[in-house]
């Protein structure tokens, strides 16, 4: 099995990396190995590693970046994802995606499954949102993996920024109104594989997150409980007042329905939360 992942530096493409199997050939790339917004680039590396199947976790992240370079979050989020998917087809490459809970507008009080309609509120949602439907239009043989606040012990995540800043004992502005589902990057990673491994899922669209739904406040509480750090220091505000202007959903739960029919449960907000804390710890 050949397997070429994309953003292999970020917290997903790190958990992946710890869990491929040893008999897999693996092809882990960055922006300098791979700049998927760049088409040559894309071509060259895929036509030359011919691998079975392309992960692709790379992504203009930073929502209210790409508010102010509408330009790169296309370039990535949406020409990235088309040349990965076209090469894919060329090629015969499987095409796993992974995508964001930011498609939908929040304005619902139940959770999203694959078949409601996607609304974006932002710039980050609707190029996201624009990869996904190109892949679903001319990609026939690809998953999409919709995914929502993901964390860990790796790269740039809430869970980090909130753990450094209770141990400096910084007091912190956490939006009590914004709503979701934190997901472990590890639990992502082993659905992935599984995926690969078991072939019994068909090409689709599917929501996987956490079990938990809770505002972004309440996961900052729940980081400090953990840790037995000070819980005063965490401040709620509304969104309005948030410092970033950028709209984002009230609501974005994610319902995992159609996986778990396969025999999939959602990731362990619980277990995740534990371990991303109890590896920060031990990394002191």
């Amino acid at each position: 099995m050949k397997v070429l992942l994309t953003g292999g530096k970020g917290q997903l493409g790190q958990s992946l990396n710890r869990v491929f199997p040893s008999d897999w050939v693996i092809l882990s790339t960055d922006k300098v190995i791979l700049d998927i917004s760049i088409k040559r680039h894309v071509y060259e590396v895929i036509c030359s590693f011919k691998p079975d199947i392309i992960i692709n976790t790379a992504a203009f992240t930073s929502v209210d970046a790409a508010e102010k370079d509408i330009e790169s979050s296309k370039l990535v989020n949406y020409f990235g994802v088309k040349y990965i998917a076209c090469a894919a087809q060329k090629y015969g490459s499987k095409l796993i995606h992974i995508s964001t809970d930011y498609v939908f507008d929040g304005k619902t009080k139940s959770a999203y499954k694959e078949i409601d309609k996607p609304q974006p509120l932002n710039i980050y949602g609707s190029t996201k949102l624009a990869g996904e439907l190109f892949i679903t239009e001319n990609n026939v043989n690809s998953y999409i993996i919709r995914t929502s606040w993901i964390y860990s012990e790796y790269g740039k995540n809430f869970l980090k920024s909130i753990y450094n800043l209770l141990l400096k004992k910084k007091n912190i502005h956490i939006v009590g109104d914004q709503i979701g589902c934190p997901t472990y990057a590890p639990h992502i990673a082993d659905l992935i594989i599984a995926i690969i491994k078991n072939n019994t899922i068909s090409p689709g669209l599917y929501h996987f997150c956490g079990d938990k739904v809770i505002s972004w406040y309440d996961f900052a509480c729940e980081i400090a409980h953990l840790m037995g750090a000070d819980k005063s220091l965490i401040m709620k505000i509304d969104s309005k007042d948030y410092k970033f202007s950028t709209i984002r959903p009230s609501f974005s739960a994610l319902s995992c329905n159609k996986l778990e029919r396969y025999g999939y449960k959602r990731s362990n907000f619980l277990y995740g939360i534990t371990h991303s804390i109890d590896k920060l710890m031990n990394f002191k």
